[in-house]
């Protein structure tokens, strides 16, 4: 799994160290630290997934003033670090659109929901992603693009990789998403979910189930079987779902 790339720009340097460990015990990598003076510089270096951004950085541009750069040039989401903040910088800070505020001194829980949201808000949002030559994808093939998605468990937000998940499971108004070792109850009902998975992958095999084409062991005459145990065939989904594989 690769862990994502945390920029911090943050001018007290025994802050931006504890901040730096702080990334490591959470599993994320700190890509760079600057002290506010070649951020945009570093950025363009090390093309991280978030920054995390003192908004009182000290010199010719502040916080704000960056923010503002990667917000135009950049369009990765960032965070302001901010133990106080004059009322005129929070109304500056507000207009280039964060992805939210940290206020010192923050604890890993904070900082890790902050990050999570801000990680996933950006994925959600960012509609347009730009390929090589400059084209851009619109939202669907994004989404075959991207091969995780995040889900809510107590006050966590917690990344899940397609290819870990073996089926989802409708339960009333929600669903249950199944892994090998987890099962993850998420607020979306399983139309919901049907839409949210790359349909490449994840195919109705029953007015309650949704499997994992790629997890699929075997199929019996009215059930698929996962290396978890088995889920049921709907008669009405039997006849696409054995059009997907190619039986000999």
């Amino acid at each position: 799994m690769t862990k994502p790339k945390i920029l911090i720009s943050e001018d007290e340097v025994i802050i931006a160290e504890d901040l730096a460990a702080s990334l490591e015990e959470l599993g994320y990598e700190t890509c760079a630290i600057d002290t506010g003076e070649d951020t945009i510089d570093m950025i363009r270096e090390t093309q991280p997934d978030l920054v995390l951004l003192d908004i009182n950085l000290r010199g010719d541009a502040d916080g704000v003033d960056i923010g503002s750069r990667i917000r135009e040039e950049f369009g990765i989401p960032f965070i302001y670090l901010t133990a106080y903040a004059d009322p005129a910088t929070i109304d500056r800070a507000k207009k280039t659109e964060p992805d939210g505020f940290l206020v010192k001194p923050f604890d890993e829980k904070s900082l890790r929901s902050a990050i999570e949201i801000a990680l996933y808000k950006h994925d959600s949002n960012h509609k347009d992603t730009k390929v090589g030559n400059g084209a851009s994808m619109d939202s669907k093939d994004k989404d075959v693009a991207t091969d995780y998605i995040f889900v809510k468990v107590k006050h966590r937000i917690i990344k899940v990789h397609y290819s870990n998940i073996l089926w989802v499971e409708a339960y009333d108004n929600y669903s249950f998403i199944v892994t090998a070792d987890q099962k993850y109850l998420v607020s979306s009902t399983l139309k919901d979910m049907e839409q949210k998975l790359p349909s490449q992958n994840f195919v109705r095999v029953h007015r309650s189930y949704i499997a994992n084409l790629d997890k699929i062991e075997a199929l019996e005459e009215n059930s698929v079987v996962f290396s978890k145990g088995e889920i049921p065939i709907g008669k009405s989904y039997k006849k696409a779902l054995m059009s997907r594989f190619n039986i000999i």
